[in-house]
């Protein structure tokens, strides 16, 4: 999804909001559950963006969902319908979650291998990269590319380090050939 910059205002005013009330932990939890509720349900996100829809349709849809939540949430969702900004909510809850992420220096990346790594593999990996940028907590996850012959790949954002079997003998072709 492309990034909003509105959706990054209105995360960053939130969570200010909720840690100077105290709040974050419930607010935290409604931006977790709504976050969910938009991966499970896309034609949600659909029904919100479009727009012919109006603000008042979009309210009433999210009202039940709304009541269960934190009143600083409930405010905030408020002054949404009021602004008719319903549409950036998505964008809000991941960036809410991603802000939330780097106040606790918690990185993601996502380990590429050939197969599927074991838990203890990722626990060492996780600690490896802990040890390299001291003070920060790495969540990683596993995805498979069949096209690496063995090793692995850590993306991180737009950086890449590459300790694939096909890379080192990428680079030993290349010294071989100099």
């Amino acid at each position: 999804m492309k990034k909003d910059k509105a959706a990054g205002v209105y995360a960053r005013t939130l969570m200010d909001a909720a840690l100077a009330a105290g709040s974050n932990d419930a607010v935290l939890a409604d931006m977790r559950a709504l976050a969910e509720t938009f991966r499970r349900l896309p034609a949600l996100h659909k029904f919100l963006t479009h727009p012919i829809r109006h603000t008042e349709d979009k309210a009433k849809l999210m009202a039940n969902t709304v009541g269960q939540m934190a009143p600083l949430t409930v405010k905030f969702f408020k002054l949404l319908e009021h602004k008719a900004r319903f549409a950036l909510l998505r964008g809000i809850a991941d960036e809410y979650l991603t802000l939330e992420e780097e106040r606790k220096n918690i990185l993601r990346a996502t380990i590429v291998s050939a197969q599927a790594l074991s838990q203890e593999q990722m626990d060492k990996l996780a600690r490896g990269l802990e040890a390299q940028r001291p003070g920060k907590k790495f969540l990683l996850e596993n995805t498979i590319d069949a096209n690496l012959l063995a090793g692995f790949r850590i993306v991180q954002g737009d950086q890449i380090t590459d300790a694939s079997l096909r890379h080192k003998l990428e680079l030993l072709k290349q010294k071989l050939a100099a």
